[in-house]
């Protein structure tokens, strides 16, 4: 029984990124991307994200996105690639941003715990 929970829970979590109907990218993917054509968006806390985030990652916050948007207004023009720890407040995030127009969104399959679990650099 407890499984079941465990395994509805993680499915939940994992559906996040979707409910905003984004697709995913991959770590490989994003590393081979043209930086010119994209922002990677982390929408961690302050705090999480000075812990460790993606290099060239911006932090701004899911609750600055909902609360404060005004003030960050993303390029519309980039690929605007959305993560955060486990997918959960990427696909909040994102929900909030095509509500606000934006339609070139992908998520970074995996989110930071993905990354650090590839061994892949990290910045502070």
């Amino acid at each position: 029984m407890f499984k079941k929970i465990i395994g509805g829970l993680i499915g939940l979590i994992s559906l996040s990124a979707y409910a905003a109907h984004i697709e995913d990218i991959t770590q490989q993917t994003l590393v081979e991307m043209d930086k010119k054509t994209h922002v990677i968006i982390d929408v961690r806390t302050e705090k999480e994200y000075q812990e460790g985030h993606v290099p060239a990652a911006i932090n701004i916050p899911l609750q600055m996105l909902q609360d404060n948007f005004e003030s960050v207004q993303p390029d519309k023009n980039k690929t605007l690639v959305l993560y955060c720890r486990s997918g959960y407040r990427a696909g909040k995030a994102a929900k909030v941003l095509q509500d606000k127009g934006y339609t070139n969104l992908v998520h970074l399959q995996g989110d930071m715990l993905g990354w650090q679990k590839s061994g892949l650099p990290i910045e502070k």
